[in-house]
Formats: C-alpha cells, sequence, structure tokens
C-alpha cells in the first residue's frame, strides 16, 4: 500500500520554496512566449498536491495559475487583438484531488482540470485526446514526482516526436535511484541511510521490483556500471550520483537537444536533496532556464548555505569556484571546436555553454556589455569575430550584446 504522508503539505520548506521559483520565474516568459504565436498550450503538473500547503503558501498548481495571469496581463498589454489564447492547465493528482479542486480559484476553473490518479495511468490518454484535437500544440511537463517508480524515460523521449514544442521540468531523486539500484543489484550501501537520505522529504519511498523497472526509469542500463564502480570502490556515492545525473541527461539529448540541471541541497557539505532536470530544444529556453538556474542558485549558496556572507569568487550550486579565466577557457574552446568556420547565433552560442559545461555562471557573465562578460573579453582580444546588425549607427560600428527585435548577433572563432 502506498504511504499516504499526513505532514508532507504542512509547511511549505525551503527546497519546495527554490522548486517552485524555479518553475515560476521560467513560466511567465514561457507562457508569454508562446501565447503570442497563437497557437494552443498544454501545461501539465503531473504529481500537483494539494495546490496549498496547510501554511497558507501556494504549491505548484497555484503557481502555474498565478503566472498564467501574468502572463495573459502582459501579453494583453502589448497587442491590441482581443483573440483569446488556448491554454490548458492539467493537474494530475492521486491522493488530495478534492482539497486541489477546492484549492483552484473559481474563475480559473474553465482553464484547468484536475485528473484524479496516478500520473503513469493517465499521462498518455491525456496527451493523446490534445494530440488529436489540436494538429500544432505546445507541451511542459512538470514532473515533481512522489516516488521515482512513477517515472518513465520513453514517455519523456517521445514528446518532441508529437508536439510543435516540448520541455520538461523534473525533480529528479537521483540518490532514491542509487538506493534502489543498489538493494536490486545486492550491493551494501557503505554509506550510512539515514545519513545519506536525512534531507530527503520523500511522499512516498520507492520500492523499485526489478531491473527492468530501473531500465525504464533511466531510460537505459548505464545505471549498472555506476553502482558496479561503486561496488570495487572506484568512486563513491556522491560521484555515483553525478555520474547518474550527467548519464540521465545523455539519455534526454537523443531527443531534445538542451538539457541543463540544478542540484538543490541546502548546506554546502550534503549531498544534493533533489537535482532539477530541464529539457527543451529551444535555445532562448535553455538560456532563459540557466539564468533561473543561476539566480535561484545565488539563493541556495549565499543565503541559505553562508547565512548572507558574499564570496569572492563565483559558486555553482555543486560548489565548485568558478573565474573569469575559466570561463573565458572553455568558451574559446566550445568555439573554436565547432564554431570556427560558421558562425552562430548568441542565444545558440550560450545555450550551448550551458549544455556543455553546466550553468556555471550566468547569460550575463557570458554576454553584456559590461567589462566582466567573456564575449566581450574574447572580442577585445581579438579571439572571435563578432558580426552585429545593424552593423554601423550614425557612421560609428556597433558594440550592442543585446539582441533585439531590431538586433541580431552571430559569432564565430578566428
Amino acid at each position: 500500500m502506498s504511504k499516504n504522508n499526513k505532514d508532507f503539505f504542512k509547511e511549505k520548506k525551503i527546497w519546495s520554496i527554490v522548486k517552485d521559483e524555479l518553475l515560476g520565474c521560467y513560466l511567465v516568459p514561457y507562457f508569454c512566449k508562446l501565447i503570442s504565436t497563437q497557437l494552443p498550450i498544454l501545461y501539465v503538473d503531473c504529481f500537483a498536491g494539494k495546490g496549498k500547503f496547510d501554511d497558507g503558501k501556494n504549491g505548484s498548481p497555484l503557481v502555474a495559475i498565478e503566472c498564467l495571469n501574468r502572463s495573459l496581463e502582459m501579453s494583453s498589454e502589448k497587442s491590441s487583438e482581443k483573440k483569446e489564447p488556448k491554454v490548458f492547465l492539467r493537474f494530475i493528482e492521486l491522493y488530495h484531488a478534492d482539497a486541489l479542486r477546492k484549492n483552484i480559484p473559481n474563475e480559473h476553473k474553465r482553464e484547468t482540470e484536475v485528473i484524479e490518479g496516478a500520473f503513469e495511468e493517465n499521462i498518455v490518454d491525456l496527451l493523446g485526446t490534445f494530440v488529436q484535437r489540436y494538429k500544432k500544440l505546445n507541451v511542459f511537463l512538470y514532473v515533481d514526482p512522489y516516488g521515482i517508480k512513477s517515472l518513465n524515460m520513453s514517455v519523456f523521449r517521445q514528446l518532441p516526436e508529437v508536439f510543435s514544442s516540448a520541455e520538461l521540468l523534473i525533480n529528479l531523486n537521483s540518490f532514491g535511484f542509487l538506493r534502489e539500484a543498489l538493494r536490486v543489484r545486492k550491493i551494501a550501501l557503505r554509506e550510512n541511510e539515514d545519513e545519506l537520505l536525512a534531507e530527503l522529504d520523500e511522499y512516498e519511498p520507492s520500492i523499485v521490483q526489478s531491473v527492468e523497472d530501473l531500465n525504464r526509469i533511466a531510460g537505459g542500463d548505464y545505471w549498472k556500471k555506476i553502482v558496479d564502480k561503486y561496488k570495487t570502490k572506484e568512486i563513491d556515492i556522491d560521484a555515483a550520483e553525478k555520474q547518474f545525473a550527467e548519464e540521465y541527461k545523455k539519455v534526454l539529448r537523443k531527443s531534445f537537444k538542451y538539457t541543463l540541471d540544478m542540484p538543490i541541497r541546502l548546506h554546502a557539505a550534503n549531498k544534493p536533496k533533489y537535482r532539477m532536470v530541464y529539457a527543451t530544444n529551444h535555445p532562448d529556453g535553455c538560456v532563459l532556464m540557466a539564468d533561473n538556474i543561476s539566480k535561484r542558485t545565488e539563493y541556495l549558496v549565499i543565503d541559505i548555505q553562508q547565512h548572507g556572507q558574499m564570496s569572492l569568487f563565483m559558486q555553482t550550486a555543486e560548489n565548485e569556484l568558478i573565474t573569469p579565466e575559466l570561463i573565458d577557457d572553455q568558451m574559446e574552446k566550445l568555439i573554436q571546436s565547432k564554431y570556427k568556420s560558421q558562425a552562430v547565433s548568441l542565444s545558440e552560442l550560450q545555450a550551448d555553454f550551458f549544455n556543455t559545461y553546466g550553468v556555471i555562471c550566468s547569460p550575463k557573465d557570458l554576454s553584456s556589455g559590461q567589462s566582466g562578460s567573456s564575449l566581450k573579453r574574447l572580442e577585445e582580444k581579438g579571439k572571435i569575430e563578432v558580426n552585429r546588425i545593424p552593423s554601423t549607427k550614425k557612421g560609428k560600428p556597433t558594440r550592442f550584446w543585446c539582441v533585439k527585435k531590431n538586433q541580431k548577433i552571430s559569432i564565430k572563432g578566428k
């Protein structure tokens, strides 16, 4: 029998706040951009919860509703067209469907629907219904599962084949997966399990029954080599978790061009509580989410882990120190290896950088008019060629680093 954790929604904890901020700060520009295309949008919160925590804070369904409201207001201010966009919010919830229905404001009942039941039993039929109804459709899945056993990589990977655009934001319990992988393979966990999983606030701790189930969740059997290296003490559990997260993203990249992740930990010395994994085929979406992750990282590292104390150097969510020299070196290597003979747009280059190296800095650290911009430094050193449209203004060469409606930037190596 599945565990029904009564205290799970009692209080919205810090990691839930970070997860919902990551979601909410992305959804507003996401909705705005797609609303302007007039193509319908299907947003699915796959494990929606109650919609509101007992302490009064909004859960992810109400966060999404608020984001849609703000986006509609912003879109109506920019356009005089009165055509109402088709945006559908669907919330799948197994345990608290009635409470969720009550927590959705009456004025939003029309565009929302609560689907009572398990994600894995409803998602295919839900998507199929919309595929039949609309030839062109944008879909966004927010996947914050109660347990890893509900995840199915094959569902995620098929999305870009079916929809005009598809994006994912997944809360991946990577340590929970490794715990089950070790148990199924009968490999002893060397670390203390209580300490290892101390910060994992699982609603429904999963018991995975077989290798086949693990393959379905992970999208392959690559995890076997990882746990075997752990068994022989070639790697520790930290390295195993990082390798699993990287391989998980590689599987997603077979269908999505860009994947990013953000580990969520409350203390620098602790294991990541979760990893938020994002997947898209659009460079603008990748850059936007990278900026979003960078800002959430500042909150976790500076405000939470360091109690507001600033550091002389940038830090990633992995607590790695990053210098401008390292960013420049990695950017130059990327450009020389892929874009020496053919120019690339600024957004594609930024997205490729984050996809290759992770979110080790913010987009403004890569490209801005400030002295701290990597691309500006590389241009000044003659390492790259920057083509701007327009190339001149009032008879002088342009030097802008901001892409707007009438401004474009492309870059190639020298």
